[in-house]
């Protein structure tokens, strides 16, 4: 045996990643996930409001301060409409520039017409980059506000009539409340240089769309003008470097994007290393608008913090001192221009309606709370609006001001933390600003409280649902709920059919994440529609929305009982009838090409009455909004006809004895109203029904004729109805609020009731029915035409040039000794847009010999990824070359063998979970010895033979010799995962077949391999898996040799024991569970517990024989640990005697040790987890297969 190769796998393990290691071991592979990019894009640019003096385009910075959290929107949500001015305490939102009879946009000059928000003034500074913070007159800084002093909208400051006198009491507290700032320590602060008005030095954007998208883009351009002046004003500041901002027409084209790693969830991402923007514009001009208003403030705040940084001179970056709930907030407050309805009332919930056993509940200020869309945006957004109410407008500028603080910069000006900054900057110490936040919250949310009319025992909520509901619609009669959930351990959305009589009695439809349903879109609110017989739904395929069409059966038999049912004598939810069967089943499935015509996305389809039609809300080519119908009758190849053509953006809809009632922005003030359309009615010809100016949502028209909506009262989501005379009462006066009105029985109505955090299904019965009339509407004025900006001078985007390149950051490691030097490096190149990659992987062991590495150029700009370059590989096998030696004489021992050329690569994705791929690679081999084995060889005395074998090997072996590989992949994969634990539901399978051919040589081989992995979901994140792997090799002596890494396949077999682990054929499975530990076990530094319990069985073997003859199996118990993003696994495992011809491996416990990365199997293992390569490396779905059997770098 050969100690060598023990030390050095031992380093391996210890020292570098997967991508050298896989060269070496067998480890488990899943398939992974492969975004299908269904479209292409010809790309073009323009810049926006970029001056002659701007910086230029941005440069990657050292690091990422803030990342997008995974799950969470970038801006605002399509179910948070706004409210008229008339209503709640929102501002109104700066006027839009002017638009002339012809469309053209003229810049509308500051005035009340576009008002700031937040009581933010336009100081109306200079236009040089002499421009500093306000100034506020008579202070002996020259006019530099200190910190504390913030300049009001009217020119004074918060000291004015002998408000700074007396401010700060001995302790450092306030003497008073209600002031609009407190005052700080008075230091002079810092003394900035930089630009507070456009001009020349205005950075500006570069806007980038593509051709098929111009309509879109060109209306979408001066909105984002617009919204980057009103910054200016907020801010009191002008970014100098220009930023690219990437526009996608559609929702399913921005997920595809590969510039970012976006998931279904997240609206826009920003980067804070290159700058980079990207968003939808998803057909809707509003909801576009807040969306790149939040991104845009990102940019504002990550240019301005780094900005202050470098003229204060301080080392590091002062964003990373800012939490998240603050950078998020922030921009939310400045997107909404303000606190928006649908934030106060979210946050009213978490006050006035806590779940202590759910853990929600209100926390104090400076709490990050749960790390997710409530408390990072909303609450975010809540914190910072009570800064400028009652510190003063402005202050969030100021604390970005003084960012350098910090980081700091000297022994005497050490860094501060972020509640330190606001203490400094307020006066109040942490405890004092969050009382005083939550008596300004309670304010406002016990009064809105006290007014209600109605609270949570005004409706009858279900008690019992398969999983948290996130969308919901009725039948005809109320007896059969829709209802969408999502499973939170995974993110799996799930529609069910529910009879609310017989809750237990639910129907699974369909779950996404599998072929055919790859997503049910859970940020679309309600898209599926419900008739007596027929469930219709929106689900992804490979790209694109389809229409599924779902037969079902629903009975029910009452019985007659003589069984006596104890009620309770309050009634608290809707109980379930006794004596009452209930029996639902799914039938038949039809499944409508929708895409094939044109049509990207399908939003709030709607049944015709008769149940014969179907109307929906589609986007089109262009990008833009429209109703349509489909007649099923003329089945799943029907072409749908487009009911209305305009610019304007169409919501929601449903379809009532009177026509197809839908929400529109076409409208003078831009809030979505009501509108009919008939459906035999001529093309574009629809009638307006209301005129409120405020955003009216989820229509619902019932069989009667009556007609239901939605719409804020206040900061209240509220039931109205639109009366037959055209009159609008409102059903409701609620605390938080109702959403998705469907029918209901005996005249009700289900609706989802906005209570605890959750919406929950309701029932509101016509007793509890309010009849409170709403003012009177006002005139209906005709639609204004919308702001364009003809955008004919784009350039053509070049990926190839040289502003257009960029270099991914490298990492690497070296050392050298007295064995020779040891390192490895990884670097990548992409274009700004990420379509074109090139990828540098070496690792070097020692020498040159010992060398393995790629240089590999992907194309990812279509469906069909392919690559090709340069590579070397390093093998180990178990050397044939004597085996015509008697059996007694034949020696054991290791060559290895270094394969070196030129590749090719070309992936297929079927869909996002499976796909095809081939390679070919064409070079030369040539094998070799280290040193412990040629003296092995050479010496007699030292091998079996007592021969001195090393020349007959060097002359059989020694020479380059030409070879060739061609390599087939087939990848299964579904798998669903969480974020701690790793894959949790779902299966992969992958399957690799390889074969090589040395033609001047008549050599040929062949190896096959598969992996297999099964995953069971049992409670929470609690699961159990099962795990098969396999391979085999054909061919003579040159045949690939496979060497197992025990630490994840055979644990009770030593790491690095050949006689176990390198042969020519293995199998080896897992059966194991995992538990999580954290509600049991709390340790402070660790994020994460986890206890395992598993079995191990296989064997490794150069022949049938030899494999049963080291057949292993073995329990393993041990624990996952997860210290940040660190995965330490430390299992132990005991092997079993199983009379094997060999023994068993170690006659003890064997002790395994292993780091990885969390949520993921293997040491230092980053395979695909359904998702791209993170903004600052390629996408590497594509890597080829070298090696035949070995995983080879990054090869899922």
């Amino acid at each position: 045996m050969n100690p060598r190769p023990h030390v050095v796998a031992v380093l391996l393990a210890l020292l570098l990643p997967e991508l050298a290691l896989a060269q070496v071991f067998v480890v488990p592979r899943r398939a992974g996930k492969t975004p299908v990019n269904s479209y292409e894009f010809e790309w073009r640019h323009i810049d926006i409001l970029v001056g002659p003096a701007a910086a230029g385009l941005a440069k990657p910075s050292a690091g990422t301060a803030h990342d997008q959290p995974p799950g969470t929107q970038g801006g605002a949500l399509p179910q948070g409409p706004t409210v008229s001015p008339q209503t709640g305490n929102t501002q109104a939102p700066p006027g839009g520039p002017e638009v002339t009879p012809s469309g053209q946009v003229t810049s509308a000059p500051p005035g009340p017409g576009n008002a700031l928000a937040a009581g933010v003034s336009a100081d109306g500074g200079t236009a040089d980059a002499g421009s500093g913070p306000q100034t506020v007159v008579g202070l002996e800084d020259g006019g530099i506000p200190p910190p504390g002093v913030v300049a009001l909208a009217d020119g004074g400051t918060a000291g004015d009539a002998g408000a700074l006198a007396g401010m700060v009491g001995n302790d450092g507290g306030t003497t008073f409340s209600g002031s609009p700032l407190l005052l700080g320590s008075a230091d002079g602060g810092f003394n900035y240089t930089y630009a507070k008005d456009l001009g020349a030095k205005t950075g500006g954007v570069r806007f980038y769309f593509y051709e098929r998208e111009r309509a879109v883009a060109e209306r979408a351009a001066p909105i984002v003008e617009e919204a980057y002046r009103y910054l200016v004003d907020q801010f009191k500041y002008v970014p100098t470097e220009t930023f690219p901002y990437i526009l996608y027409s559609s929702y399913a084209e921005f997920l595809q994007t590969n510039v970012f790693a976006v998931s279904e969830g997240t609206l826009g991402v920003t980067s804070t290393e290159d700058l980079k923007l990207s968003l939808p514009y998803l057909g809707d001009h509003h909801l576009f608008d807040e969306i790149s208003t939040h991104e845009l403030a990102h940019q504002f705040t990550i240019q301005k913090v780094r900005t202050v940084a470098e003229q204060a001179k301080v080392f590091g970056d002062p964003l990373g001192g800012y939490p998240l709930w603050f950078i998020e907030g922030l921009a939310e407050f400045y997107a909404k221009r303000g606190l928006d309805p649908e934030a106060e009332m979210m946050v009213r919930d978490l006050l006035v309606n806590p779940d202590l056993m759910r853990g929600y509940a209100f926390l104090d200020f400076f709490s990050p709370g749960p790390y997710g869309f409530l408390w990072i945006y909303k609450v975010g957004q809540a914190r910072v609006a009570f800064l400028e109410e009652e510190y003063g407008a402005g202050i969030t500028q100021r604390l970005l001001e003084e960012a350098p603080r910090l980081v700091g910069g000297s022994r005497d000006a050490p860094s501060l933390k972020f509640e330190e900054l606001l203490e400094r900057l307020t006066g109040d110490d942490p405890k004092r600003i969050s009382a005083r936040f939550e008596n300004w919250l309670k304010r406002r949310s016990f009064k809105t409280y006290l007014d209600s009319a109605q609270t949570g025992p005004a409706l009858d909520s279900l008690g019992e649902t398969p999983g948290i509901v996130t969308a919901m619609t009725s039948g005809p009669d109320g007896n059969v709920l829709a209802l969408r959930t999502i499973v939170p351990e995974t993110g799996e959305s799930r529609l069910y059919l529910i009879d609310p009589r017989a809750p237990e009695k639910n129907v699974k439809v369909a779950g996404d994440g599998v072929p055919g349903v790859e997503s049910l879109h859970p940020v679309s609110g309600r898209n599926f529609a419900l008739t007596k017989d027929k469930l219709a739904f929106v689900a992804e395929r490979t790209g694109r929305d389809v229409l599924y069409v779902q037969d079902y059966v629903h009975l029910q038999e009452r019985k007659s009982t003589d069984v006596l049912v104890r009620r309770s004598a309050i009634r608290t939810g809707i109980g379930r009838e006794v004596g009452l069967t209930v029996k639902l089943e799914v039938g038949d499935r039809r499944e409508y090409r929708i895409d094939r015509q044109g049509v990207l996305a399908i939003y709030s389809p709607a049944f015709s009455p008769d149940g014969k039609f179907l109307a929906f809300i589609g986007i089109n080519d262009s990008g833009l909004r429209d109703v349509y119908v489909i007649d099923l009758s003329q089945g799943t190849d029907a072409k749908p006809r487009q009911l209305t053509h305009d610019v304007f953006a169409e919501r929601q809809l449903t379809w009532g004895p009177s026509g197809i009632i839908y929400t529109s922005d076409a409208t003078s003030h831009r809030k979505y109203n009501l509108f009919r359309v008939k459906p035999d009615a001529p093309a574009g010809q629809a009638e307006r029904l209301t005129s409120e100016e405020r955003d009216e949502s989820d229509p619902i028209a019932l069989a009667d004729g009556r007609l239901f909506f939605v719409a804020y009262n206040q900061s209240s989501s509220d039931l109205h109805e639109r009366l037959a005379d055209g009159r609008i009462v409102r059903r409701t006066d609620l605390t938080t609020g109702v959403f998705e009105p469907g029918p209901g029985p005996d005249g009700g109505l289900w609706m989802l009731f906005h209570m605890s955090g959750e919406r929950k299904p309701s029932l509101l019965r016509p007793p509890r029915m309010l009849s409170l009339e709403d003012p009177k509407e006002p005139q209906a004025d005709p639609p204004s035409p919308m702001a364009l900006r003809p955008l004919t001078d784009a350039l053509a985007y070049r990926p190839f040039t040289r502003e257009n390149i960029e270099l991914g950051p490298i990492f690497g490691f070296a050392g050298a000794g007295g064995g020779g030097f040891v390192g490895q490096v990884f670097a990548s190149a992409s274009d700004r847009l990420r379509d074109h990659q090139m990828v540098l992987s070496l690792a070097v062991y020692g020498s040159f010999e010992l060398t393995d590495g790629l240089l590999l150029y992907i194309n990812d700009e279509k469906r069909t990824t392919w690559g090709g370059g340069i590579f070397q590989s390093l093998r180990f096998r178990i050397d044939k070359t004597f085996d015509d030696l008697p059996p007694e004489q034949r020696p054991f021992f290791i060559s290895s063998e270094r394969y070196f050329g030129a590749l090719g690569s070309l992936r297929y994705p079927l869909s996002t979970f499976f796909y095809v791929q081939g390679d070919l690679s064409l070079g030369g081999t040539k094998y070799f010895l280290d040193d412990f084995n040629e003296f092995y060889l050479a010496f007699p005395e030292r091998n079996e033979a007592n021969l001195e074998l090393l020349s007959a090997w060097r002359a059989d072996n020694q020479h380059i010799r030409f070879q060739t590989e061609l390599s087939g992949r087939i990848g299964y994969d579904s798998l669903k995962y969480h974020y701690a634990t790793g894959p949790l539901a779902g299966s992969s399978i992958l399957l690799e077949a390889t074969a090589g051919l040395q033609p001047f040589d008549g050599q040929a081989y062949g190896n096959m391999r598969l992996d297999m992995e099964r995953y069971f979901p049992i409670y929470g994140r609690s699961n159990i898996f099962i795990r098969l792997g396999a391979g085999s090799t054909v061919g003579g002596r040159y045949a690939r040799s496979y060497y197992l890494s025990s630490f994840d396949t055979l644990r009770g077999v030593n790491f690095g024991d050949e006689e176990w682990l390198l042969g020519q054929h293995f199998v080896y499975s897992t059966l194991e569970a995992q538990l999580p530990l954290n509600d049991i076990i709390r340790v402070a530094f660790l994020s994460d517990l986890e206890a395992i319990a598993a079995i191990d069985a296989g064997g490794v073997g150069d022949g049938t024989h030899d494999l049963w003859d080291h057949r292993v199996l073995n329990a393993v118990i041990g624990f996952n640990l997860s210290l940040g993003p660190l995965l330490l696994r430390l299992h132990f495992a005991r092997p079993f005697d199983i009379k094997a011809a060999a023994g068993k491996p170690d006659e003890g416990w064997v002790t395994n040790f292993s780091i990885g990365v969390a949520g993921l199997n293997g040491f230092f293992d980053q395979k695909d987890t359904g998702k791209k390569a993170v903004a600052t490396a390629p996408s590497f779905s594509l890597m080829p297969s070298l090696g035949g059997g070995y995983t080879t770098p990054l090869v899922h």
